[in-house]
């Protein structure tokens, strides 16, 4: 490792250290925090981790410009993170990660070496995958709360077109039916539309404030059915029965594909190993005749 090398390592080590040193201060005394910031989630281990010192520089620099904001408000909600992490919060945190990232490489580094790997480039990579981890991790999560919506999403609406069928209004149903759905992104999500419409949010507001954070079709036909039966006076009821049958529908249809599209995805494994052995297995005995007979 050359003198260059060495002083950047340490300069990172040192940096690490204290960030670590910071995190542990305050993962001991959580009420520094939690005393005043009581609407936030809990965050990831090493978001967590880093959180410290990237509110330490969040207070020393600006803000990031308008359409970066923007960016970075949508992936938090969209991976339901909206209230544990701000955008100013996540920007400051890329930068970190980067640099945990690049002193990870560096401190690899001689033993990437060894196997005939290393260079700049390789260090430039590590760097760039740390920067892109928090935005990839809440690519992710953003993927599997939307799959856990679509799941839950019919019998939601089934529950709540009974409900209003039974005699309760829209507001007074959905929190009686979210309570009854599992534990889950839906049911946060719902809960979340019940407490904006009882602190003063008009209702369509709010779900329109929830389709652009789960950003399905799904739910962005639902929350337009809902507006379009509020501004023609039709019958809620048999607007939420149609969205459920639709809903039910195009999840039957999902389904349909993807059992449609398995025996095309096992042609793969097929070939490249069950193949191979099955014909290992059949032309053994023949080339082993073949030689025995002197014909090879």
């Amino acid at each position: 490792m050359s003198e260059w090398n060495a002083a950047l390592a340490v300069a990172l080590l040192g940096l690490c250290a204290g960030a670590a040193l910071a995190a542990l201060l305050e993962l001991v005394d959580p009420r520094h925090w939690r005393g005043n910031d009581r609407w936030r989630d809990p965050s990831p281990f090493l978001f967590r981790l880093l959180m410290p010192l990237t509110r330490l520089i969040v207070e020393h620099v600006g803000q990031p410009g308008e359409a970066k904001r923007r960016f970075l408000h949508g992936r938090l909600e969209r991976a339901g993170m909206g209230y544990a992490l701000l955008p100013e919060e996540l920007a400051v945190l890329r930068w970190l990660t980067a640099m945990v990232a690049l002193a990870g490489g560096i401190v690899a580094m001689p033993a990437l070496q060894s196997m005939g790997l290393g260079g700049p480039w390789l260090l430039l990579g590590f760097g760039l995958l740390g920067y892109a981890y928090p935005i990839i991790w809440l690519r992710d999560q953003g993927l599997r709360r939307q799959r856990g919506i679509a799941r839950q999403f019919p019998a939601l609406l089934e529950l709540l077109g009974l409900s209003v069928r039974a005699g309760l209004s829209f507001s007074a149903a959905l929190p009686q039916c979210t309570a009854q759905l599992e534990a889950g992104p839906l049911r946060d999500e719902m809960q979340r539309v019940a407490r904006e419409i009882r602190t003063g949010t008009a209702r369509n507001e709010a779900l329109e404030r929830m389709a652009e954070r789960i950003d399905l079709n799904a739910v962005h036909a639902f929350v337009a059915a809902i507006v379009q039966a509020d501004e023609t006076g039709a019958a809620i009821s048999q607007t939420l029965s149609d969205q459920a049958a639709r809903r039910r529908r195009e999840r039957f249809a999902a389904a349909e594909k993807k059992a449609n599209e398995a025996p095309v995805r096992m042609l793969l494994p097929l070939v490249g190993l069950l193949f191979p052995v099955t014909f290992l297995i059949i032309g053994f005995p023949i080339a082993l005749q073949f030689l025995e007979g002197g014909l090879l």
